[in-house]
C-alpha cells in the first residue's frame, strides 16, 4: 500500500515524504468537473487548513497545492511523484481521483521532540479541496474492505468519520470540502478547531498553554523570515532532541547538530525549483561547527553509496552563514529535477 493511500486512509505519518506524495500527486485536471458539494465548499470560502491546526505544534508544514500544481514544473513533479504515490490505483479504488481535487494542505506534529506531557505519536493532516464528504468516506470504506478490515462510521458534529476497527492507524473525518486525518486526542482537537469550538478554560493559562503561545509566535517569525511560498515548513527543536534521535547521549553531545534550535524550509516552483533551508543555532559558534561539518560531508559524498544524481545536486548546495544561522539553497532546472525525483523514488 502506498504512502498516499495510507495518508488518505488514516494517514500513517511519513512526514515530508508523505506530504510530497499528497501534494505533487495532486495536480488538478482542468477538464475534471467539480462536484456540486465541491463547488459549494469553494463558494463558502472555508478556513484554510493552516488556520485549523491547534496551537502549539512543534512541526508545521503548509502547502498551496493549487499554486504548485499550476507552476511551469508542476506537471513534471506530478508525473514523477504520482507514479511513486500510486495515484492511478487510488483513483480506481475510489471511483474518482481524490488527489486531483486537493487545493490546500497542512500537516502538524504537536509534540515532535518536545514536552513530555504531549504525546509523540500524535499528528494531524488537514486538507481542503473540491470533494464531498460522501466521496471521501466511500473511498476510505472501500480501502478498509479491500485490506480485510472492518470499517466503523460515526457522525462527529458536522463531520462524518470512519476508522478501521481492526487497526490502530488513525481516523479520517470529512465534510464537503474538508478532510481531517489524525488519531487520538489530537484528532478531537482538530475537529473542535475545524468546528470553531474553542478549548480555552480558566485553567488554560498554564505553563503548557504559555509554551504553545511561544511556539506559535516562533513559527510565525520563521515563516516571515523564510518569506511567502507555496510550500513552507517550520520545525522547533527541543532540548535533547538529538539524543532521542541517536539514542545515545554521548554521540549527540559531540555532534555539531546538537547546536540546532529550529529548522525552516521553503520551496518555490516556477521554471525552476528553488529550495531554501534555514538552520538556526544556539549561537554563532554552533553555526560555524555545522557549516564545517557540512563542508566535510560534501567532500565525502563520492564515497557514500548514494545515487550519482543526488551526489551531484548535494555538491551544488550553497551554504551561507549569517551569525547564528545558516541558509542552504539549491536551484534545480527542469533537466535536473526529473532525474532527482526518479532517484529519490527508487
Amino acid at each position: 500500500m502506498s504512502a498516499t493511500e495510507r495518508n488518505i486512509h488514516y494517514g500513517v505519518l511519513a512526514a515530508s515524504l508523505a506530504l510530497a506524495v499528497w501534494v505533487f500527486g495532486a495536480q488538478p485536471h482542468p477538464a475534471e468537473p467539480a462536484t456540486h458539494s465541491g463547488a459549494h465548499a469553494r463558494g463558502a470560502a472555508p478556513r484554510s487548513p493552516l488556520s485549523i491546526l491547534p496551537p502549539g505544534s512543534a512541526f508545521v508544514l503548509s502547502v498551496d497545492v493549487h499554486a504548485l500544481a499550476r507552476a511551469p514544473l508542476g506537471a513534471l513533479i506530478a508525473e514523477r511523484l504520482g507514479r511513486t504515490a500510486g495515484a492511478s490505483k487510488l483513483a480506481q479504488t475510489c471511483g474518482f481521483d481524490p488527489l486531483a481535487r486537493l487545493d490546500q494542505l497542512a500537516l502538524a506534529v504537536p509534540s515532535a521532540d518536545l514536552a513530555a506531557q504531549e504525546h509523540a505519536p500524535d499528528f494531524g493532516i488537514v486538507a481542503s479541496g473540491r470533494f464531498s464528504a460522501a466521496e471521501i468516506i466511500h473511498c476510505a470504506n472501500t480501502v478498509i474492505t479491500q485490506r480485510g478490515g472492518a470499517s466503523v462510521q460515526s457522525q462527529l458534529g458536522s463531520f462524518e468519520s470512519v476508522r478501521d476497527r481492526t487497526a490502530s492507524s488513525g481516523e479520517i473525518a470529512a465534510k464537503d470540502g474538508l478532510v481531517v486525518v489524525s488519531d487520538g486526542n489530537y484528532f478531537r482537537k482538530l475537529l473542535d478547531s475545524a468546528e470553531g469550538n474553542g478549548s480555552a478554560s480558566p485553567k488554560a493559562a498554564s505553563d503548557l498553554e504559555n509554551l504553545r503561545e511561544v511556539r506559535d509566535a516562533r513559527h510565525a517569525e520563521l515563516r516571515r523570515t523564510l518569506g511567502p511560498a507555496p510550500l513552507l515548513m517550520t520545525w522547533l527543536l527541543s532540548e535533547g532532541w538529538l539524543e532521542r534521535v541517536t539514542g545515545t547521549e554521548t554521540d549527540a553531545r559531540l555532534s555539531p547538530l546538537s547546536a540546532l534550535k529550529t529548522i525552516g524550509a521553503r520551496m518555490e516552483v516556477g521554471k525552476t525549483a528553488e529550495l531554501l533551508v534555514l538552520l538556526e543555532c544556539e549561537d554563532s559558534e554552533g553555526a560555524t561547527r555545522i557549516s564545517s561539518w557540512l563542508t566535510d560531508l560534501r567532500a565525502s559524498l563520492g564515497r557514500l553509496p548514494l545515487d550519482p544524481t543526488l551526489v551531484g545536486l548535494a555538491s551544488r548546495i550553497a551554504v551561507s552563514p549569517n551569525g547564528a544561522s545558516l541558509k542552504l539553497s539549491l536551484d534545480l532546472s527542469e533537466a535536473e529535477l526529473g532525474p532527482a525525483l526518479d532517484a529519490l523514488g527508487q
